[in-house]
């Protein structure tokens, strides 16, 4: 009866630690996800399935004076690709506020397009994301995107 007692026991406790191990976020893993969302995002390679993996059923982002939800923001983006061939993103000064199932990121990012009739535009943002475990997986909830200049050349 000991040697049950002290293997469920046992098991318990590493079952628990593992599950602790494998949900806890971390900052990189916060970032990480960040940085795949504007991986994603870039003009040559979004497609809207795969893209649609790293945010939540319910996504919604605050762009351009815009309130878009999963589907508006799709409608957003394949607009766009229609005259940007090319895009970038550089995200910094990251601020990441971490619990058990959710990260907050604030941030700056220096976009810059390049159009069809040879323009470039140069965005600078104050940013600041909201993730959620969801189905096991961190995803992008929510997205506030603050304009501070837009420079076109």
């Amino acid at each position: 009866m000991n040697k049950i007692l002290i293997l469920v026991s046992a098991l318990l406790l590493f079952w628990s630690n593992a599950f602790s191990q494998s949900s806890a976020i971390t900052e990189d893993d916060a970032i990480a996800k960040l940085e795949e969302f504007f991986y994603l995002l870039d003009v040559n390679r979004y497609e809207k399935e795969v893209f649609s993996r790293v945010i939540t059923k319910d996504f919604q982002i605050f762009e351009d004076g815009l309130d878009l939800d999963r589907k508006t923001f799709h409608d957003f983006i394949s607009e766009a690709t229609g005259t940007i061939v090319e895009t970038e993103w550089v995200l910094s000064n990251f601020k990441v506020t971490l619990n058990m199932y959710s990260a907050h990121i604030t941030y700056y990012n220096n976009g810059v397009f390049k159009t069809k009739t040879n323009e470039s535009i140069y965005s600078y943002w104050m940013e600041s994301v909201y993730m959620v475990v969801e189905n096991g997986e961190l995803k992008l909830k929510f997205l506030q995107s603050d304009l501070i200049n837009r420079e076109i050349s």
